[in-house]
């Protein structure tokens, strides 16, 4: 039993030439993906609940009144809940609107009251929502007590319905059955993780991603579990912290302060095993596959803005725990711990932009990540060379917008559903609920051999000229080496609520109203202890082996 998941296919990659979000959105929307407040709420804020609209229209627009002045009557308030556990949050959302119905937009003065009742608890900054035009305030529970009576004013005038909002005691964990023992517990992000005897004896760790559900035998399992006959795991709920946006409104996050999933802690050793597993003969091309889970988020890119906190849109960081807006690829390579396959042996910096809902600047907790390292596409295995140490990378074109992005017949950046059928549009695909959003990156292979990075951290790299047999495929003459091609393969599960059509890159600069996705590019940094990764090159890519998940060709792998 391995804790570590077998990577999906690369899907021919090869092949083919100051706001909280909220996780329920504000109620005078309709939102069926969401619960409605019901009872006195409903009828003091005054909305209907409707479970089959998909739109995301307010109310109706109200007969008369003059078009472009603030009407309090048409204006629209709603809570997300009427009350609020001790530590939890709830959204208060205005609308201002014109004596037509139609939203004001930004610039209008929206205040807040809540008085009366013993509740205690704390408000956020207004933000305006470019999304709905609405203006939202996360109100968090601090003590419990009795309801207050929350009032909205805009420019002082207060609009005539009122809401009420209650802190409640905080509710008991909940525990969710992850597996029966002897098997594998996955999940999505960090969460707790506890295995479960007859008679309440229970013993809880914290892991990301996946675990062995046994109380010991396994590195990256449970430790010091005391002795118990234990039948089942369960996990907890997903670990978030909260993180300042350091871009407000830009991409149509508009939330100052966002929810974002608890990296991995990684490991501080080398996972290096041996196997007795050896690839078979050659196979024509060569590959090796190994997983990473997240390691962070937050708003800085060592490539693109060596040295500056907050000046990237916010990214998604697989591998090294310990990067920085300071870090290079050789600090990589010295320091941190690993949450990719092998701990210290793989420092490497991954990223990507990350994706949240556009309607509520939600942040989407992503999976794992899956990384190739392979001979490419009709390459002669025998041409591949070892690649330089200190070599960073991007690929993808985060201006771009409306296009598919290929290079020389090969998808640089590919969307895609997990199971259901779907078409590579260059936007995040519309995926049902229970698959997966995928999201594939294919780096250039072909260095300069001159440099380890350029102005645009591009042009040092270049795609191969892509031919089909008995060709071969090779690299331009301007870029004459030929390295590994590495795909990196980030998946977002698709959950009860979530709805993928609405999904952005915070990379996406352009228009709310135009699809998101299309921006996608992600970036590589060498973390690798040389010595392993020339071990993949000479046992695996060179011979045209495929290695499967893990194994580094000589007998030994990496977990």
């Amino acid at each position: 039993m391995r804790a570590r998941r077998r990577p999906p296919s690369p899907m021919g990659a090869q092949s083919v030439i100051p706001l909280q979000p909220t996780t329920v959105p504000s109620p005078q929307f309709s939102m069926p993906w969401r619960a409605c407040a019901a009872g006195a709420l409903a009828a003091a804020v005054g909305f209907a609940c409707s479970s089959d609209r998909t739109d995301l229209q307010g109310p109706d627009p109200l007969p008369g009144g003059p078009r472009g002045v603030l009407s309090l009557a048409a204006s629209t308030f709603a809570l997300s809940a009427d009350s609020v556990a001790v530590g939890g949050s709830v959204v208060i959302s205005v609308v201002p609107r014109d004596g037509t119905g139609v939203p004001l937009g930004p610039g209008q003065p929206v205040t807040l009251d809540l008085t009366g009742g013993s509740s205690n608890g704390r408000l956020g900054s207004v933000a305006f929502f470019t999304w709905d035009s609405s203006y939202r305030v996360r109100y968090t529970g601090d003590a419990a007590g009795s309801p207050l009576t929350v009032r909205a004013r805009i420019a002082g005038a207060p609009l005539p319905r009122v809401a009420t909002l209650r802190v409640q005691a905080p509710p008991p964990p909940v525990w969710t059955f992850c597996s029966n023992t002897g098997e594998v517990c996955t999940f999505t992000g960090t969460r707790d993780v506890r295995l479960v005897a007859p008679g309440g004896v229970t013993h809880v760790q914290e892991f990301t991603g996946t675990v062995p559900c046994a109380p010991s035998g396994y590195a990256r399992g449970f430790t010091k579990a005391p002795g118990a006959a234990y039948t089942r795991c369960e996990h907890g709920e997903l670990k978030v912290e909260e993180l300042t946006n350091a871009m407000p409104g830009m991409s149509g996050m508009d939330a100052p302060v966002l929810h974002v999933p608890r990296g991995d802690r990684g490991v501080a050793t080398r996972f290096v095993r041996s196997s007795g597993d050896v690839p078979s003969a050659p196979m024509g091309e060569g590959s090796f596959r190994m997983t990473c889970t997240l390691a962070k988020m937050d708003f800085f890119d060592p490539i693109v803005y060596p040295g500056q906190p907050k000046a990237s849109h916010l990214h998604m960081f697989f591998g090294n725990v310990a990067i920085t807006p300071s870090s290079t690829s050789s600090s990589l390579t010295s320091s941190g711990t690993g949450t990719c396959s092998g701990g210290t042996v793989n420092r490497t910096g991954y990223w990507v932009p990350a994706l949240f809902d556009v309607r509520t600047s939600d942040i989407i907790p992503p999976d794992f990540a899956t990384i190739y390292y392979k001979t490419g596409y009709n390459v002669d295995p025998a041409t591949i060379t070892d690649i330089p140490e200190g070599l960073v990378m991007i690929a993808g074109d985060k201006a771009n917008v409306g296009r598919v992005q290929e290079k020389n017949k090969l998808d640089v950046a590919l969307w895609a559903c997990g199971t259901a059928a779907s078409t590579n549009t260059g936007a995040v695909p519309s995926c049902p609920v229970g698959d997966i959003v995928t999201l594939l990156i294919n780096f250039p292979q072909c260095w300069d051999g001159r440099r380890l990075d350029s102005p645009d951290h591009q042009s040092h790299m270049a795609y191969p000229v892509y031919r089909n047999p008995p060709e071969r495929s090779t690299c331009p003459s301007s870029h004459p080496v030929m390295v590994p091609i590495i795909t990196e393969i980030f998946t977002w599960p698709v959950t009860t609520g979530m709805s993928s059509q609405f999904w952005r890159l915070t990379s996406d600069m352009y228009s709310v109203g135009t699809r998101g996705g299309y921006s996608a590019h992600a970036d590589w940094m060498n973390g690798w202890e040389p010595t392993f990764l020339r071990s993949i090159v000479t046992n695996c890519l060179k011979p045209g082996r495929d290695c499967f998940v893990n194994l580094l060709g000589d007998g030994r792998e990496l977990y």
